[in-house]
């Protein structure tokens, strides 16, 4: 940390302060980044921009400013300081008039500073690291998630991947999985028209039922109740969805491996595909095209571990019409090719 720096942490990044030499003071702001993260996409992108905030957010967590922006960036805390106050467990949108109206565009105009300030860093590591583990499994914790892939994309053993989640947060793989979901279905059930049916599915739940008993074990309050206790914030935040959007992503899932394309999926639920991309966006921040070869390549990584199938039958048998596509989509996720991948399985296996 020094003196400029700009920092944004995710859902479940972690930073540390090592050592302090000397005093050291800083502005600490907390807010609900799946609320914001959506209000920006679905009420302020009104020229539709192609944006990914998640992506860009990971992948660049500091922000060096320049002498000049600083006393803007300073001037925004300090607004949103003096209008909710020095500490704040959530923001009192009845503390005064327009207050939500006027803390939203203070936060959207600070985030927009920081996207700008990154907007050109094009240094990605090609390396998949330990750090990264919570960020891939925020980012898929809707998918059938095991350790034991996490094993394999990361080359680490099953046992060491567990044991650094565990002394990072204090929670098993599994545990901690469940608390990613929920805190989404938090969310979900506070801030959307969707059915406890609906967000079992996006979520990847079994069904309603375990999703109602996870929550009520972690947090000892029911689904149900959790909405009546919240529910003056509910009515005041409330995004309606498209029902169609669960059965959109199902059928995606059910169907990966086949010739499909959004003008079919437009004819079957009678949606634009212009809509269809803004719902996929809202629940899996990505567009068809993107989302379809994502699920195909996460599918790929389990034949890539588990059978002898060359690269050739794997990508055709996940729905990739040639390798090349196969291959080029698959190093867009893992910075390395299927080969390579495979490579890296067999060499920790030995």
């Amino acid at each position: 940390m020094k003196p400029g720096v700009m920092i944004a942490l995710l859902p479940w990044q972690i930073s540390e302060i090592i050592s302090v030499s000397e005093p050291v003071s800083y502005y600490l702001l907390i807010y609900k980044f799946e609320l914001i993260n959506d209000i920006l996409k679905r009420s302020l992108n009104i020229n539709d921009e192609k944006i990914n905030i998640i992506d860009t957010l990971y992948n660049n967590s500091v922000a060096d400013v320049g002498a000049y922006d600083r006393r803007k960036i300073s001037t925004l805390l300090e607004d949103i300081r003096d209008e909710i106050g020095i500490r704040s467990i959530d923001v009192d949108i009845t503390q005064k008039s327009y207050s939500s109206i006027y803390i939203l565009s203070r936060l959207t105009e600070l985030i927009i500073y920081f996207l700008r300030l990154v907007e050109n860093n094009d240094e990605k590591s090609n390396n998949i690291n330990s750090e990264e583990i919570f960020k891939y499994m925020y980012l898929n914790s809707s998918s059938d998630m095991h350790l034991s892939t996490l094993s394999k994309i990361f080359s680490m053993s099953e046992s060491a991947v567990s044991k650094y989640i565990t002394n990072l947060t204090g929670l098993s793989f599994r545990e901690l999985l469940n608390e990613m979901r929920l805190s989404k279905a938090q969310f979900l059930l506070l801030h959307t028209n969707l059915t406890l049916d609906d967000i079992s599915v996006i979520l990847n739940f079994s069904d309603s039922s375990q999703l109602s008993k996870v929550f009520s074990t972690n947090y000892g309050i029911s689904t149900k109740k959790f909405k009546n206790a919240n529910k003056d914030f509910e009515d005041l935040t409330s995004i309606r969805l498209d029902e169609r959007g669960v059965k959109i992503i199902d059928y995606i899932y059910d169907n990966y491996e086949n010739e499909i394309d959004i003008s079919d999926i437009s004819k079957i639920f009678d949606i634009s595909p212009k809509n269809i991309n803004k719902i996929l966006k809202y629940y899996v921040e990505k567009n068809f095209s993107n989302f379809l070869n994502a699920v195909r390549v996460n599918k790929s990584c389990s034949l890539l571990i588990n059978t002898n199938y060359s690269i050739i039958d794997i990508g055709a048998s996940v729905g990739f019409e040639t390798t090349k596509t196969f291959v080029r989509n698959f190093e867009k996720m893992f910075y390395m090719t299927p080969t390579e991948f495979r490579a890296s399985i067999l060499e920790q296996d030995e």
